[in-house]
């Protein structure tokens, strides 16, 4: 499962500038507040960079996989991070004219608001137009959407065999790392790599957690 593991460690850098200085915030992660750290992680600007990150390293890495069937799960710390998510990619795809080439689903619970987006509210209906009826895994099983976008649900317990990658943006720790990062074992033939690439955990925390179970 770990063996091609990838950590994503880059500098936060904030889209802000210092009225003082004039020059963009850096903010070290190791010393940063949790609430600080939260606006960080559900930045547009933050998140627009990982997207960049997540769609090269796919079509690079694992679409090719499995006769090009394969598909990737992005994994978000919040249901307001899931949507936020899913915006930029599908804004990204279209800025990159690979909207007809590449899909992306997203799946939670309730609705949620984002202030960013000037909806009232946001669906799994209202955020996945392209279902047709169908529900999300049965759209996602077919050759419409490569990627699903996640908060909790689906992140466990969600067997698809096609799955190759995983983006991690979610601290993960214990049974809940081992089990979310396990979606990717689930055998087919001709199924030889998985790919997974975590911007938040510590590779060591990672590895301990599999090796306790």
């Amino acid at each position: 499962m770990l063996k091609n593991y990838l950590p994503y460690d880059p500098a936060f850098t904030i889209a802000h500038t210092d009225p003082v200085t004039g020059v963009d915030v850096e903010v070290d992660t190791s010393k940063a507040n949790s609430e600080l750290m939260r606006w960080v992680r559900l930045h547009p600007t933050n998140i627009a960079q990982k997207v960049a990150v997540i769609v090269d390293h796919f079509r690079s890495n694992v679409r090719s996989e499995l006769g090009g069937r394969a598909k990737a799960m992005v994994v978000t710390g919040s249901r307001k991070e899931a949507v936020r998510y899913k915006i930029a990619i599908d804004a990204y795809l279209k800025e990159q004219k690979l909207d007809g080439q590449l899909g992306a689903l997203v799946a939670f619970s309730g609705g949620v608001t984002n202030d960013l987006s000037g909806a009232d509210e946001h669906t799994e209906t209202s955020m996945n137009p392209g279902l047709k009826g169908r529900a999300l895994e049965a759209a996602f099983a077919g050759d419409d959407f490569q990627v699903m976008i996640v908060a909790n649900k689906f992140q466990t317990g969600f067997d698809q065999p096609l799955l190759v990658g995983m983006y991690v943006d979610k601290k993960l720790s214990g049974i809940t790392a081992v089990q979310t990062l396990s979606r990717l074992n689930r055998v087919i033939p001709g199924k030889e790599n998985t790919y997974i690439l975590d911007f938040v955990n510590d590779p060591e925390e990672i590895l301990a957690a599999f090796q306790t179970y």
